[in-house]
């Protein structure tokens, strides 16, 4: 059946087919099939890298969604009298968002922080 999935079992699937149209869940859910058949390493070449290109654009759609997602969330706050109001969700500002690195690609270290001393350890008095 078309747009639920079942097709990524079998491989990818062409790329012109609308990624845009599928819901996070089953973006997600093609998205670790194909992780999976990655990483079992049984694909051929010009087949694995499709799939990692199809897997990169499920990846950036799901990523989207999320995006949109937050911005529609709200909370609900309980003011003076009892009265609940709406307000959007701000998301924390001290959280680091963190590089996303595709499966086998070479690691790099993050930047130093500026915020953090260098202090040799053999120049602390105690």
């Amino acid at each position: 059946m078309k747009g639920d999935g079942s097709e990524a079992a079998g491989g990818p699937r062409p790329a012109g087919e609308d990624i845009e149209g599928l819901s996070y869940e089953r973006a997600l859910a093609e998205l670790d099939q194909i992780i999976e058949r990655l990483e079992r390493g049984a694909v051929a070449l010009d087949e694995a890298i499709a799939a990692y290109e199809r897997g990169a654009r499920l990846a950036q759609h799901c990523g989207s969604l999320l995006d949109r997602t937050e911005r529609k969330v709200t909370q609900l706050v309980v003011g003076a009298g009892g009265r609940i109001t709406e307000k959007p969700l701000e998301p924390e500002r001290d959280v680091v968002a963190l590089p996303v690195v595709p499966p086998g690609a070479p690691l790099t270290p993050l930047p130093a922080r500026r915020d953090v001393m260098d202090i040799d350890p053999d120049e602390i008095p105690f």
